[in-house]
């Protein structure tokens, strides 16, 4: 199956590019995570079963081929925008996925439209706490904003298992198309997170999915600080992988992605 695109003109003034594919329910929103435009969630489209539903990826404001303001990039923008495509779209019976940075604005989602979510999965989530980073380590992640070896760079940092050298390529080159502002922007509002005090309040049933050999956003920081204080939410962990199963470990989250939504992935190995 292939996706298609359009852009979606947004009551908040922006229009964000929408990939979309399959058909039936449920839907599932995959929201990606800072540095990154939709791309990231290429491999999983491209292995996504027909059975499994409509899936819809947009590039968030700055990133890909979205609108890209020179200012609004905090937290509340994607979720204003995210709400405002949710509602847009009359999109319900929704299966929203967040990873990264994606995974905080989708916990807020959640808060703000519980009524049209079925299933809430988190990514190598984000906590709602934020991630504290040293100033050095700040100030280095700022450094490598903008040009595409920085680019390389964040990514090198953060994956685990091997992954194809046109794979990564693809990957960095979208990354390289992020504008600055959304870089520089985004980093500080998933840096500074603060709504941990919300997140008992989501009524939506939760999978918190990592990678078990991720060293930013660790297996137990994910416990401590999303699972345990969303109620009844659990944890699956990949093995192996870092901070990317997109591209890491694509088969088993494309399979525990299709299970949350009530759905069974076929196995289809070889071509």
């Amino acid at each position: 199956m292939t996706f298609t695109s359009r852009r979606v003109a947004l009551p908040t003034g922006i229009s964000l590019n929408v990939r979309e594919q399959g058909e039936g329910g449920p839907t599932t929103l995959l929201l990606h995570g800072w540095a990154v435009s939709g791309v990231v969630w290429e491999p999983v489209l491209a292995n996504w079963p027909a059975h499994a539903g409509r899936v819809i990826v947009p590039d968030l404001r700055g990133t890909g081929f979205s609108q890209k303001p020179h200012e609004g990039y905090t937290l509340e923008d994607d979720v204003r925008d995210v709400v405002a495509l949710i509602d847009t779209l009359g999109l319900t019976d929704l299966v929203l996925v967040g990873h990264s940075k994606g995974g905080a604005i989708a916990q807020r989602v959640a808060l703000e439209r519980p009524a049209a979510l079925r299933k809430l999965v988190l990514v190598c989530s984000v906590p709602a706490s934020g991630i504290p980073f040293p100033d050095a380590d700040a100030a280095f992640f700022r450094s490598l904003c903008g040009p595409r070896e920085g680019a390389a760079q964040i990514l090198g940092l953060m994956i685990k298992k091997p992954v194809p050298a046109a794979v990564l390529d693809h990957q960095i080159d979208a990354m390289a198309s992020v504008a600055i502002e959304s870089l520089l922007g985004g980093f500080d509002a998933f840096r500074t997170a603060n709504f941990a005090d919300q997140i008992g309040g989501i009524k939506t049933s939760t999978l918190v999915i990592g990678g078990a050999a991720e060293h930013v956003i660790t297996p137990a920081m994910l416990q401590q600080l999303v699972v345990d204080p969303i109620p009844g939410a659990t944890l699956a962990l990949i093995p192996e992988c870092g901070h990317y199963p997109q591209f890491e470990s694509t088969h088993e989250l494309v399979e525990l992605l299709v299970a949350a939504g009530g759905g069974h992935a076929h196995h289809h190995h070889g071509k």
